[in-house]
């Protein structure tokens, strides 16, 4: 097979690959009944929960990019904090963006367009719905 047959082969596998990644961001809590903005995960139930260490949640803390509640000292993480995660992790790992370049574009804009996330998660998701922009466009 020649070279240029092989690389198209092995780009278009890429791009499968990087499709596929960005089609897996979840952004359904699947916690029915339990208030999004309640703080009751402790770092460690929600590093289970998103499949981090521990010290990942405290880098983004300490990035400023998640403020979980506290309670004597102990950090807890609500469902949107867990989701506001995962949509950090998109754009980390399947985006490429670094943490400095989330900072800088969440001056800019929110957190929906930068993942470009499809309207039927839009509705799903408690940070659209708190911003109340569904409702002002009839979405």
């Amino acid at each position: 097979m020649p070279d240029r047959e092989i690389q198209a082969t092995k780009d278009s596998n890429e791009a499968e690959k990087s499709s596929s990644r960005k089609e897996k961001v979840d952004i359904d809590t699947g916690f029915d009944g339990v208030e999004p903005d309640k703080a009751i995960f402790p770092i460690g139930t929600a590093a289970s929960m998103l499949e981090v260490h521990p010290r990942t949640l405290r880098i983004y803390e300490d990035e400023g990019l998640v403020k979980p509640g506290r309670r004597g000292g102990r950090r807890y993480y609500s469902l949107n904090d867990i989701q506001w995660i995962k949509c950090l992790r998109h754009m980390i790992h399947d985006q490429g963006i670094s943490i400095a370049g989330i900072k800088k574009l969440m001056q800019y804009t929110s957190c929906w367009n930068i993942v470009d996330c499809p309207m039927e998660q839009r509705k799903k998701c408690t940070a659209y719905k708190s911003s109340g922009i569904g409702m002002k466009t009839g979405e």
